[in-house]
């Protein structure tokens, strides 16, 4: 991808949000994919606005996304939600996103994640830095006393599992916050407002961006493209050097 296609990616994405935000002030046909899974008008149209971006600037490459599915290309696979944390969206809270990567040769290439209530735009490139709003994000590890973990609740495993994580994370000292937007609450570990997040299972399209901005923000994440991530998803474990290594001993302990 060019520099000038990047930054004309990153204005749609940007005006897709706007857009979003108006269908949402409008009133919303909304239909129900699953208990507490809803999809909206708004999904659907940010989905295909930039399926067909890509297919016409980027021929050569795939396509995953959460309400079309997967088209197969010659090169590398884009993997977008269109709108993740879409219960918060429909009711009018502003903890949602929309999150689009980029995945070549196994890896990670490519992470954008926009929160458009809260006019954040983090965007991060493999080995050249992560960024919010144009500005560089540098994670610095917290105080061991003052740990919050951002967590999210997969449908795909047992609520059990979800509240024994939370009892061990309370009784190790740490504190843990749930948002319901797995992809903004992954960036927001770049930024230091949670210190790691976990997920027993998420789907590419939710993980993929805000793993990139973590790891390309100075922390690190577990091998989540590993046994076929990209189409399968994975569980989730990334944050900051030192927190993500005190999760990962306190999980694996249990």
């Amino acid at each position: 991808m060019t520099e000038e296609q990047q930054q004309s990616l990153c204005a749609l994405i940007r005006k897709l949000g706007a857009q979003a935000q108006a269908l949402r002030n409008a009133g919303l046909q909304v239909d129900k994919k699953a208990r507490q899974d809803f999809v909206s008008h708004a999904d659907l149209f940010v989905e295909k606005e930039i399926k067909n971006w890509l297919s016409s600037h980027c021929p050569q490459d795939g396509f995953l996304g959460e309400e079309s599915g997967l088209q197969v290309g010659e090169q590398g696979t884009w993997v977008l939600d269109p709108i993740d944390g879409t219960t918060n969206y429909i009711q009018g809270m502003d903890y949602w996103c929309i999150s689009l990567a980029y995945v070549r040769q196994n890896e990670i290439d490519l992470g954008i994640i926009y929160a458009p209530d809260r006019d954040e735009f983090f965007f991060a490139r493999r080995g050249k830095g992560a960024f919010l709003n144009d500005k560089r994000l540098t994670l610095r590890e917290p105080d061991p006393e003052t740990v919050i973990i951002g967590m999210g609740r997969s449908s795909r495993a047992p609520v059990e599992n979800y509240t024994r994580t939370i009892a061990r994370v309370i009784n190790a000292g740490m504190e843990y916050r749930r948002f319901g937007a797995g992809a903004l609450m992954l960036a927001h570990v770049a930024t230091g407002q949670v210190h790691a997040y976990y997920e027993e299972h998420m789907n590419s399209w939710d993980a993929l961006a805000g793993m990139l901005i973590i790891v390309e923000a100075g922390g690190v994440s577990n091998a989540f493209l590993a046994d076929d991530g990209l189409l399968n998803g994975n569980l989730v474990l990334a944050g900051c050097v030192d927190v993500q290594a005190r999760l990962s001993a306190l999980l694996v302990s249990h």
